[in-house]
């Protein structure tokens, strides 16, 4: 269960089951220093004030900013002083400081290399149609895990990396050890690539929020953000707010650079199937 507390001092308290994260934010590093240690604090006196037992040690904390600074500075809170690192992991995905991704494409390239082994040895055991099953529930849930938070900015380096770990993947498939087969001969086989996929899941998530309404602050931020062309009225557009890189990353900026690419009508109260097979078929994931 997602919870999302916004504090009158400024700050965000977002809970998913036992992890807890806060997030703070200021003009310069030294009012984030100082607005994280005043949250924590406040934050501490409550646990204690329940008769909680906190440990400071395993506190992590992260300031995303391009500051080379960012990744030293100290946090003084109770008597106890941590520094902030370079890159923290958020529910499965690592948050580098500067919000570039590369450390969690290293850890997708990492994970996939391993799998590969096993999907060899399972892919003997089961015909395609069976081994696909499988490639697919497994092989890509786990490489891809939360894709539309880290696949939507990476550099070109990063971009054919995880092409690479996903013909390696079809090559199995084809038992193509011997790497004879063209890359367009495998896309044959009818699975899509990393760039998409990162597609499909964000479209699909944004369709759900916006018709949806849930979770409800999410879908109020795209509807302030969000307009209609008068020639295509169903077709939404988002308004782009921002230059840095950070800010890039905003939900709203990429629902500006997706909607650019692709091609259909707004979809307004279908199931979940539904919109699978709509965003599949438009984003040219068929199958079959």
């Amino acid at each position: 269960m997602k919870d999302v507390v916004q504090h009158s001092l400024g700050y965000h308290m977002v809970s998913y089951a036992d992890d807890t994260y806060v997030l703070v934010k200021g003009p310069t590093l030294n009012d984030i220093v100082k607005n994280a240690e005043e949250c924590i604090g406040t934050h501490l006196a409550f646990l204690k004030a329940k008769g909680m037992v906190t440990n400071l040690s395993k506190t992590e904390a992260v300031i995303f900013s391009n500051d080379k600074l960012a990744t030293k500075a100290s946090l003084s809170v109770d008597g106890e002083t941590f520094y902030t690192a370079d890159n923290m992991k958020v529910l499965g995905v690592t948050f580098d400081h500067r919000l570039n991704w590369t450390k969690q494409v290293d850890k997708v390239i990492e994970k996939g290399r391993k799998l590969n082994s096993g999907l060899k040895f399972i892919r003997k055991k089961l015909n395609k149609e069976q081994f696909l099953k499988v490639l697919t529930s497994q092989y890509y849930g786990t490489c891809f895990y939360g894709c539309n938070v880290w696949m939507a900015k990476n550099t070109y380096k990063d971009v054919r990396r995880l092409n690479a770990l996903h013909y390696r993947s079809l090559r199995i498939v084809a038992k193509d050890y011997k790497r004879i087969m063209s890359r367009q001969k495998l896309d044959e086989i009818g699975r899509a690539r990393p760039s998409t996929w990162y597609k499909f899941s964000t479209t699909s998530l944004v369709i759900k929020v916006v018709t949806r309404q849930e979770p409800k602050r999410l879908a109020t931020m795209l509807a302030e953000n969000m307009f209609t062309e008068r020639r295509k009225p169903f077709r939404p557009k988002f308004f782009n707010k921002a230059d840095l890189r950070i800010g890039r990353q905003a939900l709203v900026n990429r629902c500006d650079m997706l909607m650019n690419d692709l091609d259909f009508d707004w979809m307004i109260d279908l199931t979940d199937d539904m919109i699978r097979r709509n965003v599949k078929f438009h984003l040219n994931m068929i199958t079959k």
